[in-house]
């Protein structure tokens, strides 16, 4: 179940206007924000793993990022269970600028950098499924 979803016009072939606010923008964020082409999901203690990329989403085009790694810290700042507000906040931006993102996989942290870019169904974060 999607509780969270966001999608920028800043990507070609948009309908929007530009500027107009479409119902699921982020509150207080202008619509043409980019991302990095990763859905998340929360697990039972608010971790966000990586549920999917986008393909060919920055993400993607990286080969770095896998299903299943959980996002740790985003631009020297650590996120690790993190309110949702604030994590998306700081993965989307404009487009073209660069973020830095650690990863934990297994017990590896996976350091990559991601140029943000116009991405088909910019972020969407699902709650864990009730155990």
């Amino acid at each position: 179940m999607s509780f969270f979803t966001s999608c920028c016009d800043c990507r070609e072939g948009s309908e929007r206007l530009p500027g107009a606010r479409g119902a699921m923008g982020l509150a207080g964020q202008p619509e043409s924000l980019c991302g990095i082409g990763i859905n998340f999901r929360a697990d039972r203690t608010g971790a966000l793993l990586v549920s999917s990329l986008i393909d060919g989403g920055p993400a993607d085009k990286c080969g770095d990022v896998r299903e299943g790694d959980v996002l740790y810290e985003v631009d020297s700042k650590i996120v690790l269970r993190s309110p949702l507000s604030n994590v998306s906040a700081s993965l989307l931006g404009p487009n073209g600028s660069g973020v830095n993102v650690v990863f934990i996989r297994k017990e590896e942290q996976i350091r990559v950098k991601l140029v943000r870019a116009p991405v088909a169904n910019l972020m969407s974060v699902q709650k864990a499924a009730p155990s």
